[in-house]
C-alpha cells in the first residue's frame, strides 16, 4: 500500500508539536518554583550590623560621696539651779575644760550658817527621838510620842540635806570635758534660778552630718567604715553611728552621722565636710552611657548580643560612675554590649556584631 507523504508529514508535526507543549509545561514547574523561593529570600531582611566591645566584669567599690558639715557629740547649756551673786568666774570662753572642773562659783552668803544650824537640829530631834524610843520600849511613854519624836527626826534630816545641796549648786561645775563656748555672766552678776551660766560643746569626738539620697540609702548601715574630709583637704576615718528611718519631706534624702576623732578639737563644729563612704566590692561592667536604652517599663538597661547572634535587652543598675562612663551590674561575666546601632534592632532580633576594642576600666 503506498503511503501518501503528506499525511505522514502532517503526522510528524502534530506529533512535534504535542511533544514541545509537554516538554514546555514539564520543565516550566520548577523553574516557577526556584523563582517563587528566590523572591521570599529577597523579601527577608538582613541582619542588622551593629557595633558591639565584649565587655569583663571586673571588682568595683562605689562610694557615696555627702556634703554636709561638722556637728558637735554634745551641747549643752548649763542653768543656775539656785540664786546667788557671781563671786568667782573659772576658765575663758574657748578654754578646754575637764569635767567636775568649776566654771562659775555664787557667793555663798549665810548658806554655811543655815547648814550648821540645820546640823545642829539634827542632833537634837536624834538625841530626843533615842529617849522617846527607849522609853516607849520600857512602857513609861506611849507608841505615839516614839512615831512623832521620829518624824522630827526625819525632818531635820532632810532639811539639813536641802541646805547641804543648795550650798553646792553654788558652784557650778562642767558635767564631763568639753569646750567652754559661752559664758555670759561676769563676776557681780546675780543669778536667778533657770538662768544661764554657761555653754558647753564636747568636740571629741566629732560629727560629720550629711544627708544621702534614697537611691543609696539602702546600702548603709551603722557601724560602716568612712572617711571625713574637710574643706581644707585634711582626712579623718570615721565610723557611721547614725541613719535616719525617715526622709526629710522636702528633700527626700535621708540623715547620715559618722563619728571621727577630734583629740586636740583644732575642728570646730559648723565646718564644712565631704563624708565619703565606701561600699562592698561587687562585679560590675564599664559602659559608656551612650549605650543605654529604656524599655516600655522605663527601666534602664543594655542591648547585648548573645551567641546565637541576636540581640537582647538587658536590665542594669548603675552603681557608679567617672569621667569615662559608669559601672553596671546586671550582665554576665562576659557580654557583648552593643554600642551602636542599638536603637535599630529589637529584642529577638538577628543582628551582624562587629566588635570594636575596648580599654579595660580601672575600678
Amino acid at each position: 500500500m503506498r503511503v501518501n507523504p503528506s499525511i505522514v508529514l502532517a503526522t510528524l508535526i502534530a506529533l512535534g508539536a504535542v511533544g514541545w507543549i509537554l516538554s514546555g509545561q514539564v520543565s516550566d514547574q520548577p523553574a516557577t518554583a526556584a523563582s517563587e523561593a528566590a523572591n521570599d529570600t529577597a523579601k527577608q531582611p538582613a541582619p542588622t550590623r551593629v557595633r558591639v566591645i565584649v565587655s569583663n566584669a571586673a571588682d568595683y567599690r562605689a562610694v557615696i560621696r555627702a556634703s554636709g558639715q561638722t556637728k558637735s557629740a554634745r551641747s549643752i547649756e548649763i542653768r543656775a539651779e539656785t540664786d546667788g551673786r557671781v563671786a568667782k568666774i573659772g576658765p575663758a570662753r574657748g578654754t578646754r575644760v575637764a569635767a567636775g572642773e568649776m566654771i562659775l562659783q555664787l557667793d555663798e552668803a549665810d548658806r554655811q550658817a543655815q547648814l550648821e544650824r540645820a546640823k545642829a537640829r539634827v542632833e537634837q530631834r536624834r538625841i530626843e527621838y533615842e529617849a522617846a524610843r527607849k522609853l516607849a520600849a520600857s512602857g513609861f511613854q506611849a507608841e505615839t510620842k516614839r512615831a512623832e519624836a521620829l518624824a522630827e527626826y526625819q525632818d531635820a534630816r532632810a532639811e539639813e540635806a536641802r541646805i547641804r545641796v543648795d550650798v553646792e549648786r553654788t558652784r557650778i561645775v562642767a558635767p564631763f570635758d568639753a569646750v567652754l563656748d559661752e559664758r555670759p555672766m561676769e563676776v557681780g552678776d546675780y543669778l536667778k534660778v533657770g538662768d544661764i551660766a554657761a555653754t558647753l560643746v564636747e568636740l571629741d569626738p566629732l560629727r560629720a552630718v550629711v544627708y544621702v539620697p534614697e537611691q543609696q540609702m539602702q546600702a548603709l548601715v551603722d557601724g560602716m567604715t568612712a572617711t571625713a574630709r574637710l574643706a581644707s583637704g585634711e582626712e579623718r576615718p570615721a565610723i557611721i553611728t547614725y541613719t535616719a528611718a525617715v526622709a526629710d519631706t522636702a528633700t527626700r534624702t535621708f540623715k547620715v552621722e559618722a563619728e571621727f576623732t577630734n583629740p586636740d578639737g583644732r575642728i570646730g563644729e559648723g565646718m564644712t565636710t565631704e563624708l565619703l563612704i565606701p561600699l562592698p566590692t561587687v562585679r560590675a561592667h564599664h559602659v559608656s552611657p551612650a549605650a543605654f536604652l529604656l524599655d516600655d517599663q522605663g527601666k534602664i538597661g543594655v542591648m547585648v548580643v548573645d551567641g546565637g547572634n541576636v540581640a537582647r535587652f538587658r536590665r542594669i543598675r548603675v552603681i557608679g560612675s567617672d569621667g569615662a562612663g559608669a559601672w553596671v551590674t546586671g550582665l554576665d561575666e562576659t557580654a557583648r554590649v552593643v554600642t551602636v546601632g542599638q536603637q535599630l534592632v529589637q529584642d529577638g532580633d538577628l543582628v551582624t556584631p562587629v566588635e570594636a576594642s575596648a580599654k579595660a576600666p580601672q575600678s
